[in-house]
């Protein structure tokens, strides 16, 4: 165990983001979609809407086929095409909400998409098959992926992701639809003075016990408030 790590683990993350058609599907040939990184970040009171972070673009390749233990054989061969090639992105397996069904998708947050044609010759080699580009409308997907997390304690039932000092979590007594947490978040922003972040749902499976969290993404996180803002999250989920 890593100092000041509680635990850690592959970690669910659960968002709601809007997505639209990439215009890299051009050029692959096949369907891409991308999501703005920090959809609703300052986005509600009198703060602008957050600008476009075109350094780093999140992406989503739709898988067409079955695939037995699909997000297994994405983490196998992440790190060995990264290897190989030197890539310098991030790869993520999960599932998304497209055309009403759930369709398994890759996760890539990369500002070098010169690397992207390569990423997915390698991957149709072990298998995996897109989906044909076609004509998509904005829309707001449901989107799970899983990514690897070592949770640092900060206090009591939260915590702050050990490598990325700007993500925290908010650990909850019970398990929330996306529907009602999207629902939940819009009301804490609205109501009160909470609202410079990023939110989303996660999960992590340890031993025989699972723990759910809200997370949160701020670059203005203010600590001294979590107890409050605790407190916010307690009185709108716990009903």
């Amino acid at each position: 165990m890593m100092k000041n790590i509680e635990f850690n683990g592959l970690t669910c993350f659960k968002v709601s983001l809007n997505v639209n058609r990439s215009p890299l599907s051009d050029e692959m040939n096949l369907l891409i979609l991308e999501s703005d990184p920090n959809p609703d970040y300052y986005a509600k009171k009198d703060f602008p809407p957050n600008k476009k972070h075109v350094g780093d673009r999140h992406l989503y390749l739709l898988v067409n086929n079955q695939i037995n233990c699909f997000q297994d054989v994405i983490l196998r061969n992440r790190n060995r095409i990264k290897r190989i090639h030197n890539f310098n992105m991030n790869i993520y397996p999960g599932y998304m909400s497209f055309q009403n069904k759930n369709v398994p998708c890759i996760r890539i947050n990369t500002a070098n998409i010169d690397q992207l044609p390569l990423l997915i010759k390698e991957f149709k080699n072990v298998g995996l098959k897109f989906i044909k580009d076609q004509k998509v409308k904005a829309y707001d997907s449901f989107i799970h992926f899983k990514k690897y997390i070592n949770f640092e304690k900060i206090e009591e039932n939260i915590y702050q992701d050990h490598e990325n000092q700007n993500r925290f979590f908010f650990q909850i007594d019970k398990f929330i639809e996306m529907e009602d947490f999207v629902k939940g978040i819009e009301s804490i922003k609205f109501n009160c003075d909470f609202h410079l972040f990023d939110s989303f749902l996660a999960e992590i499976f340890i031993d025989k016990d699972v723990y759910d969290f809200i997370g949160v993404y701020s670059k203005h996180c203010d600590k001294e408030r979590f107890a409050e803002l605790k407190q916010e999250i307690k009185k709108q989920f716990d009903n």
